[in-house]
């Protein structure tokens, strides 16, 4: 009787620690995955950002490459950001940044990556892309966005228009630095 007693508190004993350990390793894999998602997304605008996007870009240029398919890149940049952030302030020029993530969240297909490439700018890419496809998807983005108000501390509301330039691989360039660059070329035309 006095060995079941024993054995009994051995196994709870035993118990208590193999459920301390389980929860620790569940902690532990919390924190690997806030601590991924650090690395990978853009604070403010919660979007992937430059370094994922690059990475990426590059997968899924092999994969096109493989699949004898195309990609599309779409960098966008804030109208007048500076003019914005220097009226309303870093907190109105940081409310526009958020809506545009949240914006950009809601408009981009599953196999797409949107990401903050910077500042002002953000990148899509967008796999599988025709040029036709990229170019319409840019235009009703610029379209959407004009729909788009932020509202912040200070009074009034403002209205967000964007430029877009579209480039498609390997149509415009061969590697991601250059379809990057192909890409920013045509939103300054």
């Amino acid at each position: 009787d006095q060995d079941d007693a024993a054995r009994m508190a051995e196994k709870c004993k035993l118990a208590k620690v193999l459920a301390g350990n389980i929860g620790l390793g569940i902690a532990n894999l919390k924190l690997r995955e806030s601590m991924r998602n650090l690395l990978i997304r853009d604070p403010l605008t919660g979007l992937f950002n430059r370094r994922y996007m690059e990475e990426s870009l590059e997968q899924e240029q092999h994969r096109a490459k493989r699949n004898d398919a195309h990609l599309a890149v779409i960098m966008i940049d804030i109208d007048h950001f500076k003019q914005f952030n220097d009226t309303f302030g870093h907190d109105g020029g940081d409310a526009v940044l958020r809506a545009l993530g949240t914006f950009f969240k809601q408009h981009v297909r599953g196999s797409d990556v949107a990401c903050r490439y910077g500042g002002e700018e953000f990148i899509l890419v967008l796999s599988p892309s025709t040029a036709e496809g990229a170019w319409q998807r840019a235009e009703k983005i610029r379209e959407d966005v004009r729909l788009l108000s932020v509202t912040h501390a200070s009074p009034g509301v403002s209205l967000i228009t964007l430029s877009l330039g579209v480039a498609i691989f390997p149509d415009h360039a061969a590697d991601t630095a250059a379809i990057i660059k192909a890409a920013d070329v045509a939103l300054y035309q």
